[in-house]
Order: structure tokens, then C-alpha cells, then sequence
């Protein structure tokens, strides 16, 4: 099996639910009927308790009582993704965008719904909507790499990941994906550069140390190579097996 190969099977950091862009909301909020907004400030104190399952019939109730309440589905789709429940939080988030089509950020979890889902296309359209909207969000960057990574299009890939660390320098998950883009595309000193940046950033990084014990054994530094994956076997001895696993095919 080739580095290449082995360096596909990292995880990908999870999609940050996000409820940041209340601007498109604002107008629409102050509409919203007595007990409908009730039921939807109900919903966000249990969700702030992290009592998703509470919060998601408190949501419930408040479109059900107005059924053009835009941020009350956003937040019904939330509860439905905290819960794993990914195809009934595609349906909430759906209805979002089609009540508020400018809200980025309902746009961008769409996408990530629809990524957990396995609808690639559709989400990819979904984070490039997002960047649209709001083209300096580097998390959206970071989604569209991930979806375009999937999709096997990994210059695109590239380009977005790196547009992530430049809005974010210290992102870490940026960084480590964009090691990954890297490799994909054969650049290996630019992947190990990558990798070496995160780990500065984040020392304990198990993703990070992966790349670099990859990066080592493709330069044919083994001694480096074997300083990393004893970090690795520390730090995530799980991932470390795997690597030594799939070295052994």
C-alpha cells in the first residue's frame, strides 16, 4: 500500500455546527409570534445544557406554531446533528435556506449535513453558496476542502485548504488537510512543511505526527520517521497501529 494511499485514510476533523450569523436574522426575529419565540428560547436554553433531545421538540413546537421561522428550523437542524440524526437535520436546514437564502452559515451546515450523508455534489454547492456569502470564513474554506478532497479533486482541494490557513493561520485541522492535499498531488516537501507547522502549533496533534511519520518515510529519514511514530504511539496508539497495519501490506 502507498504512503498516498495510507495518508487518505486520516480522519476528518468534524464540521463546527455554527450559529454565528444572526444578521440575516435580525429583521425576521423581531416577526416572530409570543409563543413561537417561547417555545424557541425553551429550545436554546436545553440546548445550551446540551439536552438535544428536549431542545429538538421545543423547536418543533415553535415552527409548528409559525411555520415560516427560519432561525427555529436552523436550530431544530443543530439539535437533529448533535443527535446524529443527519438526514432529518439536511430537512431542517433545507428549510432555512429556503425561508433566509442569504444566512451563510445555515448554507454551510446544509453542506455538512449533506457531507455526513454522503451527498457530496450537493454539499459542495452548498459550502460554495456559503464562501459566496461570506467569502473570508475560513471554516467554510476548510469544508469546501473537504468536499472537493472527497470528490477526488484534490488541486481544488489545495487551494481551499490553503485559503483556510490564510484566514487561520493556527488552524490546525487547515493545516493537517492541507499536508494531505499535498501529498495527494506529490509535493512532499510542501506536505512536510505542513505537518511540521501543526505540530508547532500543537504539539500533541496525532493527525499531525501521522503526517509526519509518512512525510520521514517517503524522504527515507527512518530514525525520523521512528521519533514520530513512538509521539504517535503515545498519543494515539489506536492510529498508530493502523498506520503499522497498513505498512505491513
Amino acid at each position: 500500500m502507498t504512503l498516498i494511499t495510507i495518508l487518505a485514510l486520516f480522519s476528518v476533523a468534524p464540521p463546527v455546527w455554527s450559529d454565528n450569523d444572526r444578521e440575516e436574522t435580525t429583521k425576521f426575529f423581531q416577526q416572530i409570534e409570543p409563543q413561537a419565540l417561547l417555545a424557541f428560547h425553551r429550545g436554546l436554553g436545553l440546548e445550551k445544557e446540551g439536552k438535544y433531545n428536549d431542545a429538538l421538540q421545543a423547536f418543533q413546537e415553535a415552527v409548528r406554531l409559525q411555520p415560516d421561522y427560519g432561525e427555529a428550523y436552523h436550530h431544530l437542524g443543530l439539535a437533529r446533528a448533535q443527535l446524529k440524526q443527519y438526514p432529518q437535520a439536511v430537512q431542517a436546514f433545507k428549510e432555512t435556506v429556503r425561508l433566509q437564502p442569504r444566512w451563510a452559515e445555515a448554507h454551510e451546515n446544509l453542506g455538512a449535513a449533506l457531507l455526513k450523508t454522503g451527498q457530496l455534489p450537493a454539499a459542495l454547492a452548498e459550502f460554495q453558496e456559503a464562501a459566496k456569502l461570506r467569502p473570508h470564513r475560513a471554516e467554510n474554506q476548510y469544508l469546501l476542502g473537504v468536499a472537493f478532497g472527497k470528490l477526488g479533486r484534490h488541486q481544488e482541494a489545495l487551494e481551499a485548504f490553503t485559503q483556510a490557513v490564510k484566514l487561520e493561520p493556527n488552524s490546525v485541522k487547515a493545516l493537517n488537510n492541507q499536508g494531505m492535499a499535498y501529498i495527494k498531488l506529490e509535493r512532499w516537501q510542501d506536505a512536510g512543511n505542513a505537518f511540521k507547522k501543526a505540530v508547532s502549533l500543537k504539539a500533541d496533534d496525532a493527525e499531525a505526527r501521522y503526517g509526519l511519520c509518512a512525510y520521514y518515510l517517503n524522504a527515507g529519514d527512518r530514525q525520523a520517521a521512528a521519533r514520530e511514530f513512538e509521539t504517535l504511539k503515545r498519543l494515539d496508539p489506536k492510529m498508530a497501529q493502523k498506520l503499522a497495519d497498513l505498512l505491513q501490506k
